[in-house]
Formats: C-alpha cells, structure tokens, sequence
C-alpha cells in the first residue's frame, strides 16, 4: 500500500532519519519523568507501612476486580460493536474485543490523548474493508460517548461528595471549583452537541486557534489549517451520525456507562482486598482524578501521575496514605498491566493475519 505524502509535501530520507531519531528519546525521558513522579510517591509513602498493608491482602478477594476488569473490555467492545453495526460495519465481536484490548493498550503505552488508540482502531477497521470516513465516525462517536460519561461521573461524584461530605477550608473550595469546572463543560458539550449552528462555528474558532498554536510550538509539523479542517469536518459528521441514529445508539451508550461502573469497581474492590471499606462515591471521586490526569499525560500510561493523584485525593478524604497507595497499584496491575500482557499476545496474531490478508490482496490472480 502506498503511503500518502504529508499536506506539505514529500518527506525527505533525512527528514525520516531525523523523526526516527527524535521519537525514542521523547518517550525514553516521559517514561523517566514518568519514574520520577512514581519516585517522588514513594519518597512521601511509608515503605514498611506500605509492605505491611500489601502483605495483608485478602488474595481470594483478588478475584473480584479480576472479574470487574474482564467485564470492563467486553462490554467496551460491546459499545464499539454496537456503534459499528449502527454505522453498517460488520466487523466479528471477537475481532473487536482484540481490537479493543490492543487499541487501550498503545493508549497505556504512549499517552496522547487517545489519539495512539485511535489510529489503532483506525488501521484495523480500514483493514477490515471499513470505509476510512466510516472507521472515523465509528472511532469519534464512541470516544466522545466515553468522554461524556466520563464527565457525568466525575460531576455526580464531586457532587455527592459535596452535599454528603462534612469537608471546609481548602478541600471545600477545590471541591466547588470542580463541580463548578466540570458543570460548565458538560452544559456546553449539550450546547454544542444539539445547536449546530453554534457547533460549526466553535469548531472552526477551535481548529484557527489550533493551529496557531501548533504552527508555534511545532513549526516542522506537516499539520496545515486544510488538514485541521478536514479532521473537523469528520468530527461533525460523526456528530450527525448520532444524532440521526439515537435509537441505534442507545444500547452502546448503556455498555459505556456500565464499563466505566466496572471500572471504577476495580479500584473499588481493589481497596476490598486489601480490607478496607470506602464509601463508592469516595471511589468515583479518585477514580476521576487520577484517570482525568493521565489521559491529558504524555507519560505513558500516565505512570506517576494517576498514582500520586489518586492516592493525595484518598488521602484527603481521610483514607490512611499506604493504604491509598497500595490500592492504586493494586488498580494499575490489574487494570493496565495483565491487559497489556494479553494485548500483545493479541497484537502479534492480528499483525500477522493482517501480513496473510495483504499478501493474498497483492498476489496475481490463478489462471484459469
């Protein structure tokens, strides 16, 4: 397959080198900054305190967020599955359960916002004779139906924590200041999402502005205002798409709002097998934080980052720091390592059926 060249034209061997070069090191010092966020989380935690607490655990109880964290992916690719039919793609559930663990995966391992998982998704849709407009739609609709519920969450928490909670001083204002934070993108985001005309035009402010600011930061990028536009563009035909299809869309939002129950139950019964019982909407709360910060993250998996956060935010509703600490790591293997351990197992097979499929596209046809 060829490759296209990028908006501004073609790539030179050098300039290939030269990004080839670049990349290694950029991840090499996030994973160390990475290590040294994790470093300083130690630095504060009792060591002894920690092995003592983890020494406790309650291991038949480990069964519990084992069985949360499989529950988790087959109804995340339940969602995908159900969006895909919605917009005519038949794709098998198996193949898109793998294609859901290994696309979450890269996100684990090169943290950009989704997008690493995205174009995972992408490339094996398009592979799967899926249109590319419609691998996009498929890919849009089902992360800005996350987002959404993400952000649902996270406000009935904070909300919950604030009307159930005995809290003041500093703890009260960070409390309001989220709620208020986190109201005002979700009233918006429902502005946006049914005002199309209010829509268009923030998307094309939203795309400028972007692209001031990568022209800026990034003047090598090949991202050129078309590009950003075309990209927009995409955006708001995924946008139609669930709106004209809301019947067909409502069993694959059920499926996201459940995967995101069962993933916060995974920290849940995670705190229930080192023994110690904590408040759900507490869980929701941290849950939120930590998960919030290592998406925006460039550390991959957003290693130190969602640890610290959620073990200071555990910390501050009263939950003893080692304790915290311990069920965040506890939370960490089990939700990003055993998956990133059977991704790559899946990632193998799937690289290779895809070599098979394009070998036998390029090959001459038998005579007859």
């Amino acid at each position: 397959m060829n490759t296209p060249e990028p908006p501004n034209g073609p790539v030179s061997p050098a300039d290939t080198r030269r990004r080839r070069k670049r990349k290694p090191a950029w991840l090499g010092g996030a994973v160390l900054l990475g290590l040294a966020v994790l470093g300083v989380l130690f630095a504060f935690t009792d060591i002894g305190e920690l092995g003592r607490v983890l020494a406790g655990t309650e291991l038949r109880y480990l069964i519990l967020p084992l069985i949360c964290v499989a529950a988790s992916y087959v109804t995340m690719a339940l969602s995908y599955h159900g969006i895909a039919r919605a917009a005519g793609g038949h794709i098998p559930f198996v193949d898109m359960l793998r294609i859901t663990l290994v696309a979450n995966s890269l996100n684990y391992l090169l943290a950009t916002g989704g997008l690493s998982g995205f174009a995972a998704r992408m490339y094996y849709f398009t592979r799967r004779s899926i249109p590319p407009s419609t691998a996009v739609v498929i890919s849009l609709v089902q992360t800005f139906l996350t987002n959404i519920s993400l952000l649902v969450f996270i406000l009935l928490g904070f909300v919950y924590v604030l009307s159930s909670q005995n809290i003041d001083g500093t703890a009260l204002v960070s409390t309001v200041t989220m709620v208020i934070v986190f109201a005002t993108f979700a009233l918006v985001s429902t502005a946006l999402l049914f005002y199309r005309r209010l829509r268009r035009r923030s998307m094309l402010l939203a795309g400028r502005v972007a692209y001031y600011v990568i022209s800026r930061v990034r003047p090598s990028s090949h991202i050129t205002i078309v590009s950003l536009h075309r990209y927009l563009a995409t955006l708001e035909r995924g946008i139609e798409f669930l709106l004209s299809r809301k019947a067909q869309i409502i069993a694959p939002l059920f499926f996201i709002m459940l995967d995101w129950v069962l993933t916060i139950l995974i920290l849940q019964t995670s705190f229930t097998a080192l023994r110690y019982a904590i408040p759900f909407s507490q869980t929701v709360v941290g849950f939120s934080v930590g998960i919030v910060l290592s998406f925006v993250s460039l550390i991959p998996g957003g290693l130190g980052v969602m640890e610290g956060s959620m073990a200071a935010i555990f910390g501050g509703m009263g939950v003893p720091f080692e304790t915290a600490v311990a069920a965040v790591l506890l939370f960490r293997m089990i939700y990003y390592i055993l998956p990133l351990i059977v991704s790559a197992i899946f990632l193998r097979e799937m690289i290779d059926q895809v070599r098979r499929r394009d070998s036998a596209s390029a090959a001459p046809p038998a005579d007859r």
